[in-house]
């Protein structure tokens, strides 16, 4: 099956199609809002259930799970559950983290628990029971992904994490004195009605710390982002490594998208590298000392420092065995490549170059429930989190204190992600370059011509962006819940809208897939990139499925249509407003067939004020069949029937991709500093 995976441009920046149906804009009934009202009930202040929403509680508390097995349509996985529960699960208010196995089981077993509910109201007080009994990380995760894939659920919206925790996305500095507001906030006069808002203001975590070798600290803007980490944290729960597609029905192209998506991020992180003035990332040995530390300046909520790992850090004795073990492993995936075969726990040989190998090679690198073989490949992503993550061995099975890389809400803030996701992409390009060139046949197509191809002023700019937190603050009572309102605002990047205009010629009417790539003109040394070797480092900003008519067309694109990405989330205390005016008959509720998207924001690289050299890759192919891809996350859209990355996922010998259907186009990328807002160039 040519992939069902073929599109799949995830989560990342890949922007999807220009059909009408990209994802509907719906109007709510009464069922879907009331739903609506509950779910994000269930994520309203989780840390103090018996202060807020006290009559939730209590209803919580008269649920007994045991008494109504038979509804739940697998008994198993209850008794599964009660099992654990019974005998002492991890206690609420603890630290919780998928990278440690005794609580990554308990947090499955409770989302098994809410995946098998007969019906949305025993989900519901499932829900309601947990939120008061269990630890809030574990119910915080399993909830969100049982809304995810619940048939009952669908579409519904969850909240930002940002908002639910926002330790995961603030420095300590900001979050101490969002616990004084009076003292050092500010008042909003903007503030919705009903709340006395304060507000905050923030840098980025590297201000403190910075030193003038420490040039990793000039992407912090662009690492921190809040918009960034979230959007990764729904990545890693399209499919979450610990769970088995057989048991949920996942679609069978899970590990091609765990390698591209990680690409697409690579790609995007080193164009904002090159903004930067900052070179290509180097590669380490595991066995020397590794040169980028990171001093996060985080605190959990039980006051515990995230994990420090200072500059050229020589790797702890305590991580040695680890050490062996991911260079063991990285020995096996390179082997697998190289000879194209992957040992199965069947104790047999299956080729890889195939329609399905690069799905495999994903998952085996993953490590995840899908993994042939995971007793002999393991988890090269896990153990690379644990051993750069610099974190302590556990006192005990509940007494941990994670990394910023054991979170997916904090991963990307730390310099030693980029590097061991470098390392990863590296075995992704290892396979594709051992497989058969395409001929230019494949890629090359006479019957359409581009005539040209331009773009509008492409610029960037900081603003400020308000991040509501007080959902996640400890309150005295339900009053001071519903009426105080904390933000913490800071700066962050953002673009223009503008257009890319294509005029296109076709000798006969068809269906055409658009691509266009975003990669460096010049490296951070100022040299001429060298192409065709180095359009590896470019991204799929676009990919879009078009009638044409014969003749000339003219396409006009805006950067805003581009599929996955989508703008900012409404803050909490206004989408609940809006949902509870609805409900009380006083007007319409309209939702998105979709929960997230990459920020429209971060679709350019920062640029430079002179305006700073990229290029664009425009290809043009015809489609010979579509495939449609649904995802509760993404949305759902068609494609046409290529590999992830066509046509520059693979090698081609001899060829500079000067076909009559494919151009290159030099742009510049200017960033605007913000008093000069207002100054035409």
């Amino acid at each position: 099956m040519i992939l069902l995976t073929r599109l799949c441009l995830l989560g990342l920046l890949a922007c999807g199609l220009a059909s009408a149906d990209y994802y509907n804009i719906k109007t709510a009934d009464n069922e879907f809002a009331l739903r609506q009202k509950k779910i994000y009930n269930l994520l309203y202040h989780v840390g103090q259930p018996d202060i807020v929403n006290r009559p939730l509680y209590d209803e919580g508390q008269e649920w007994s799970i045991e008494a109504n097995i038979n509804s739940y349509a697998n008994t198993l996985a209850v008794k599964d559950f009660l099992y654990m529960y019974k005998n002492g699960m991890l206690p609420r208010g603890e630290l919780f983290s998928t990278y440690y196995s005794k609580m990554l089981k308990e947090m499955k077993a409770l989302f098994r628990l809410f995946y098998y509910a007969n019906d949305f109201d025993v989900f519901y007080k499932t829900a309601l029971w947990a939120r008061n009994n269990i630890n809030e990380g574990q119910f915080f995760l399993a909830l969100y992904n049982a809304v995810i894939r619940r048939p009952d659920t669908v579409y519904i919206q969850l909240p930002p994490p940002s908002e639910m925790y926002p330790y995961f996305f603030f420095n300590s500095e900001v979050l101490e004195k969002a616990h004084h507001p009076k003292v050092f906030g500010k008042l909003d006069p903007q503030a919705p009605e009903g709340f006395k808002s304060y507000i905050i203001s923030a840098n980025y975590s590297g201000w403190y710390v910075n030193r003038e070798f420490n040039l990793e600290n000039r992407l912090n803007y662009f690492t921190e982002d809040v918009g960034l980490n979230s959007y990764y944290f729904f990545f890693r729960h399209g499919f979450p490594f610990w769970m088995e597609s057989k048991e949920f029905n996942l679609p069978d192209y899970r590990g091609e998208e765990y390698l591209y998506g990680h690409k697409q991020l690579m790609n995007r992180y080193y164009l904002e590298r090159l903004s930067n003035d900052l070179p290509k990332l180097e590669d380490f040995d595991w066995q020397q000392p590794f040169y980028a530390g990171y001093y996060p300046t985080m605190t959990y909520h039980n006051g515990l420092p995230f994990p420090q790992r200072p500059d050229w850090v020589k790797l702890p004795i305590y991580k040695y065995k680890y050490i062996k073990d991911i260079m063991d492993k990285e020995s096996r995936i390179t082997a697998a490549i190289d000879s194209g075969y992957i040992l199965n726990n069947d104790s047999k040989w299956y080729n890889i170059y195939n329609e399905t190998g690069v799905n495999v090679l994903g998952n085996i690198i993953e490590g995840n429930a899908d993994s042939p073989n995971r007793q002999f490949y393991g988890s090269i992503d896990a153990l690379g989190r644990n051993i750069l993550g610099y974190n302590l061995e556990p006192a005990n099975k509940y007494q941990i204190l994670p990394s910023a890389l054991e979170t997916f809400s904090t991963s990307m803030r730390d310099p030693a992600f980029y590097r061991l996701y470098r390392r990863i992409c590296s075995f992704y390009y290892r396979y594709k370059m051992k497989q058969k060139p395409y001929i230019r046949d494949e890629i090359m197509y006479p019957n359409l011509k581009i005539e040209s191809f331009t773009v509008d002023k492409m610029t960037t700019f900081f603003e400020y962006f308000d991040t509501s937190i007080g959902n996640s603050l400890l309150v005295e009572n339900q009053k001071e819940a519903d009426s105080l309102l904390i933000k913490i605002r800071q700066d962050r990047l953002n673009n223009n809208a503008f257009n890319f205009h294509i005029a296109l010629n076709s000798d006969k009417p068809m269906k055409a897939a658009i691509r266009i790539f975003l990669g460096p003109k010049y490296d951070s040394h100022r040299k001429l990139i060298e192409l065709p070797e180095n359009l590896k480092y470019f991204y799929e900003i676009d990919n879009w499925i078009i009638d044409v008519n014969a003749g000339l067309n003219k396409i006009v694109r805006n950067s805003r249509d581009c599929f996955f990405l989508m703008p900012d989330q409404e803050p909490n205390e206004i989408f609940y407003k809006k949902l509870l005016k609805n409900l009380e008959g006083n007007s319409e509720f309209t939702y998105s067939e979709r929960i997230f998207g990459f920020p429209e924001r971060l679709l350019l690289p920062k640029g430079k004020k002179e305006g700073m050299p990229f290029q664009l890759f425009l290809h043009v192919s015809p489609v010979t069949s579509m495939n449609k891809y649904n995802s509760r996350i993404w949305g759902n859209y068609k494609f046409d029937n290529r590999p992830f990355g066509f046509p520059l996922d693979k090698p081609l010998d001899g060829f500079n991709y000067d076909g009559p259907n494919m151009m290159f186009k030099d742009i510049l990328i200017y960033h605007k500093d913000q008093p000069d807002m207002n100054i035409p160039y």
